[in-house]
């Protein structure tokens, strides 16, 4: 796909979306930010680099402040991470057999996660995303540099460009949910 055609994603989605609009550099490409309540959501492209051979995401990040804090990952099974549950990686069950068969659910505090997906909304919207990598990350951006002590971002991404705007707004949904879920446990400021 052409650089005119991944601008202009952007900036439909900017004006769908009434957000703002930056120009990209290097190997972030141009993006979308959303004010939220206290919260800034951004989606891009990130390009990560592993030796000779790249591979652009695209990725939503929301930095956050825990009241108290706690982490998790949810994601879709695939072949690949049905090894990594087999070899030993721990899965949380949330008592939803249908969500609970289609994902992989990682934390360090089962109580929280659960709650935060009893949100039957969440649930649906999670469920409707083809690729779900949802996760609490002390890394800037999910693959840049860790972040100070204390500080954490609410993250998404899924390989390639997602240019279905339909898509894109679904995933603002999703975090603004997350969001005041999150903020309502009082385990976000």
């Amino acid at each position: 796909m052409n650089q005119k055609t991944e601008i202009n994603i952007w900036q439909e989605f900017t004006k769908e979306t009434g957000g703002a609009f930056k120009k990209g550099h290097s190997s972030i490409s141009d993006s979308t930010t959303i004010e939220y309540k206290n919260w800034t959501i951004t989606f891009d492209n990130f390009t990560i680099w592993s030796g000779k051979y790249s591979s652009e995401m695209t990725r939503v990040v929301t930095p956050i402040t825990f009241a108290s804090p706690f982490r998790f990952e949810i994601y879709r099974e695939g072949f690949l991470r049905k090894i990594e549950n087999f070899l030993g990686a721990q899965d949380i069950k949330i008592g939803h057999p249908q969500f609970d068969k289609a994902f992989t659910i990682k934390s360090d505090n089962e109580f929280k996660v659960k709650t935060l997906l009893r949100n039957k909304e969440i649930r649906n919207k999670i469920e409707s995303q083809k690729d779900v990598n949802i996760l609490i990350s002390d890394q800037k951006g999910i693959w840049e540099e860790k972040l100070t002590e204390g500080n954490y971002e609410l993250s998404y991404y899924t390989d390639g460009k997602i240019n279905d705007l339909e898509i894109l707004k679904s995933l603002v949904t999703l975090f603004k949910i997350i969001l005041d879920e999150l903020y309502q446990m009082n385990s976000i400021h």
